[in-house]
């Protein structure tokens, strides 16, 4: 099990290794707003504050969306693209 907290407001969820992150948010109505939820818009940005290494990495469509957003991989996230597989600390931007 891990735990995903939401530091917008504090809120927590316990979820099993592997869960994909997008529907963690979903399911916990933590307001991330979701367009293309395949890694090209880059509407669900966040900041991973704490855990970073228990994302699962950046896919290919990530890091190109992330870069022409001049934005890194690694602190800075889509979340439609994550799989959690431990505990994190996440914020909208």
């Amino acid at each position: 099990m891990a735990t995903v907290t939401f530091s917008n407001n504090g809120e927590s969820e316990e979820v099993e290794n592997g869960a994909d992150l997008k529907e963690v948010t979903k399911d916990a109505g933590w307001p991330i707003a979701y367009g293309c939820e395949d890694g090209m818009c880059g509407t669900c940005v966040i900041e991973v504050e704490e855990g970073q290494e228990n994302l699962s990495a950046p896919t290919e469509n990530e890091e190109q969306t992330l870069s022409i957003m001049g934005l890194e991989a690694g602190k800075t996230r889509l979340s439609c693209q994550c799989k959690v597989n431990g505990n994190c600390q996440i914020k909208s931007v």
